[in-house]
Order: C-alpha cells, then structure tokens, then sequence
C-alpha cells in the first residue's frame, strides 16, 4: 500500500475508526482560518463525528494565513489524517472533514469564493491571540502592521480580521447572511473580541457594511479545551504501525475533550450537541474556569519547569513540590478568582485538571506552552491577579510565573535561543540591556504597558514579582523545595 488516501481505507485494520459519511459526495459547508494541530484534532473531529452522526454538506475548508506546509503535506492523501488519542486506551482515528486546504498568499481567489458562497454556514478561526491583532485592552489595534496593510490593501487583506471584512462586504452586497463567525481560539470573551474588531475594521470601510454585520451576524462566544502536543517524527512512526501506511501529518490529542459554543446562530449548523458538544447561554463561566484552571497552571508549570530545565508538562507535574505548588496555587489564589460556579465543580475540575498533567502519554513540550507569553500572560494570569486585588485577595503566588516568565527571556537571551513571541524584539533588547541584573530586567518588563496595563502602576504587585525573581533566579532541580517554599 501506498500512503494514507481514500483508496486504502477499506485496507486499513479494522481497529481503526474511520468516517460513517460519503467522502466522495459531502459538499462543503464551513471555512476555517488557521487549520493547525489543534483545530484538526478538536473543532474538525467534531465536524467529522457530526456528518458521520446525521450527514449534511459540512466538510471544511481551511485556510491558511501563511504556511503551505500543511496544504502541501496533505494534498496526496485526499485530505485525510490521522488522530491519535493517547491515553492507557488509544486508539486511532481517520479524520475526513477537509474538502480543500488554502493558502491565502497563493489561492486568494479560491479562498474568497469559498468564504462568500451562499452554502458556506460557518466560518471558523483558530489563529491564536495575536492573529485578534487587538491591543492590550481587547480593542483593535490600529497600530499593527497587518492592519495598517489592511487598511491600505482592503481587497487584498493578510490579517484574519481584514479577510473576514472583505469576505462580509461581498455577503453584504449579496444580501447573504446565513452565516455564523465562530472564534476558537483561548481568548476570553472570544466572539465579542473578535465582532467588535471585525465591525470596528468595517466601519473604516463602509458604515452600512458595519451596521447589516452587527444587525445580521452572530458571533458566539466559546471554550475549548484538549491538549494536543505537536507532531513529531515518533508519532508518525506510531501512526503508521497503527494504520499500516504512511501519514505524511498525523495529530495526536489526550482522550479528554471539551467544546463550549453560545447557542447563538445566525445561520444552520452542524449536529454538534449530538457528538459531544456543550452549547449554552453563558459560556463565560467555563472560559473563566479553564483560562485560570487549566492554562494558568500551564504557564505556571511551562515557565518553571523551562527555568529548572525540564521539557514535558509530565516530568515537571511528577516532581512533588512542584505539583504541590500548583495544588497550592489552585486552592489559595485561582480558584478564589473565578467565584462560585453552579454549572462547575471547581474543585473537582482542578482535581481533573492535575490528572490530565499525569496523563504519561502525552508529551506536552512546555517550550511549546511558554510560546506568546506577552499575549496569553494577561488572559491566563494577570486578570486573576486584578480579581484578586479588588477583592483583597492575596497576589503572591500569582506572581510566580510573571516572576519566571521574566528570568525565560532572560534565559533565552543568554542561552541564543529563539523567544517565540509578537514582541521578541523588545524583550530580547531588555534583556540584553539588563543581561546580568535579573531585578532589573523583571522592571523593565514590568513597565510594558502593552503587556502589564494599569498593573505597571501598581507597587503591590512589582515588589511581589520583583522578590519571587530574586528567589527563582538560582532554581534548578535539586533546590525545587528551598526555592518554592519561599514563595508564599
């Protein structure tokens, strides 16, 4: 056999779970900007679960901002992929939901006529925090050079928020509004970020354009959550003992999987509560809990573990104080945030959220989750500690991965490793200014207003940070609980 394709599906073993819908005929229904690991191993498999379930035309098309890599690595396999869900029960499944895959910059037309077909319901986003192109208070930021392209460039936008606008402006002309725009990325308050960017940006071009977008489009808010490491040279290995053929770009998620959608349409959709997923009229209350519960731990346990010299959320969970410290950090400081929750278990979804670290199948690589700390910072960790200073809550352990997220760029600087974040540039440059001199570099990141907001002004917090630096400055493996002792 050759590699994976729709001709060797009949071959495959039969273990391997495989769509129930005719790949051949079902037509496309929904278009996504940004089709990485996670979207194809969460929204897509849904989709996927969802057609199999009840039929109806909602294969995907997806869209690429930059890369090729994906278009061209899956192009021979009819859009076919593999899932691996990894747990001490995995199994294989072939996911079949893609129609096509676009990249903007070579196949702008197609992506156009796929975004503006009176058939295409959804249009869908996974392009993280940064691709909003928002500024630190959640609003549009002019600033940004995509925008300021898009501006310039409106029929040719590179940003999803200018694409999204020159799409509706074309509905808009056709009167065609059976359509919903639905963010799946962690950013809270999704839907709202992402409508009042979008008719922010139309307004620009055409008041009318913005009001028949704010009379006509939904835009719902909602949670998503699964862990998904990326693709490596072993799970394609795996994958292919599994299934016997080649995958030029297998996935693998954890066995646990979670999507939360406000029940708020302005079009058809696909049969998602029938395959798992959770639609209701507040999705904030589950944002909330897992931005804090289950990402804020995750930057924690990622600037950390990095300082200690660790790679897997799994060996850095395993290692006693630094699990009691994330227990500790949960009960005392997170939790309090988010309130009392009558659809949530807090305490039991905290529970949870530690088993999953356990999980020693995945291997989640914390340099990975330590990517974007400047845009995810504020939505995993500096909006606890706001709640908690109005409240009169205590901060301190709070501060600890601002405190080590700080020491990473400076780690990252001396180690000439790359920083992957949108403003790389200016943290590298305070680090470099303040090479040997931690509490200063923790100062001048402090005064990002970008970042940090009305917290720069804020002595409380400074002098917590500034003195977990001095205690973290010296953390490896070996002095774990010395170090976060003094955290308190």
């Amino acid at each position: 056999m050759s590699g994976l394709d729709r001709q060797v599906l009949r071959s495959l073993p039969k273990e391997i779970r495989q769509p129930e819908y005719d790949l051949e005929t079902t037509a496309r229904g929904i278009v996504h900007l940004g089709p990485g690991a996670f979207h194809r191993a969460h929204q897509a498999v849904y989709t996927d679960l969802a057609m199999s379930a009840q039929g109806g035309n909602w294969k995907i098309d997806g869209v690429s901002l930059r890369s090729k890599d994906l278009r061209d690595k899956l192009k021979d396999q009819d859009n076919l992929y593999s899932l691996m869900v990894l747990d001490d029960s995995p199994y294989v499944q072939i996911i079949g939901a893609f129609n096509q895959i676009f990249v903007l910059g070579e196949q702008r037309k197609q992506v156009m006529d796929a975004m503006t077909d009176p058939n295409t319901h959804i249009i869908s986003l996974t392009v993280t925090e940064k691709g909003y192109c928002l500024s630190n208070k959640g609003e549009l930021d002019w600033q940004n050079t995509d925008i300021k392209h898009d501006l310039a460039n409106p029929e040719a936008p590179i940003s999803a928020i200018g694409l999204l606008v020159a799409a509706l402006k074309v509905r808009f002309a056709q009167q065609n509004a059976q359509l919903t725009i639905i963010s799946c990325d962690n950013v809270s308050d999704n839907g709202d970020k992402l409508a009042k960017a979008v008719m922010t940006f139309a307004a620009e071009v055409s008041t009318p354009l913005a009001n028949w977008i704010a009379q006509n489009i939904c835009f719902p808010n909602t949670m998503v959550d699964s862990i998904t490491p990326a693709t490596n040279d072993e799970l394609r290995a795996t994958t292919k003992g599994k299934i016997g053929v080649e995958d030029a770009w297998p996935i693998q998620r954890e066995s646990f999987s979670q999507w939360v959608v406000e029940d708020k349409f302005s079009g058809p959709r696909p049969v998602w509560d029938k395959v798992g997923v959770t639609f209701t009229d507040d999705v904030h209350k589950y944002e909330r809990a897992k931005l804090r519960v289950l990402n804020g731990t995750h930057s924690t346990l990622a600037y950390l573990g990095t300082l200690c010299g660790l790679e897997t959320v799994y060996s850095a969970i395993c290692i006693a104080p630094i699990e009691q410290f994330i227990r500790k950090l949960l009960s005392q400081e997170i939790l309090p945030s988010i309130g009392n929750s009558d659809a949530m278990d807090l305490d039991q979804y905290a529970d949870d959220i530690i088993n999953r670290y356990h999980n020693k199948h995945i291997r989640h690589l914390l340099a990975q989750i330590a990517w974007d700390g400047s845009q995810k910072l504020p939505f995993r960790i500096l909006n606890a500690i706001r709640d908690n200073i109005k409240e009169e809550r205590s901060i301190s352990l709070l501060c600890v991965p601002i405190a080590a997220w700080c020491l990473f760029v400076g780690k990252r600087y001396k180690e000439q490793q790359e920083l992957v974040d949108p403003i790389a540039e200016t943290l590298l440059a305070l680090a470099q200014k303040h090479a040997d001199f931690p509490l200063q570099l923790a100062d001048a990141i402090m005064d990002l207003t970008s970042v940090f907001d009305d917290l720069t002004t804020n002595e409380e917090f400074r002098s917590i940070v500034k003195r977990h630096v001095l205690s973290l400055s010296s953390i490896n493996q070996h002095n774990l609980n010395v170090c976060l002792s003094d955290l308190a």
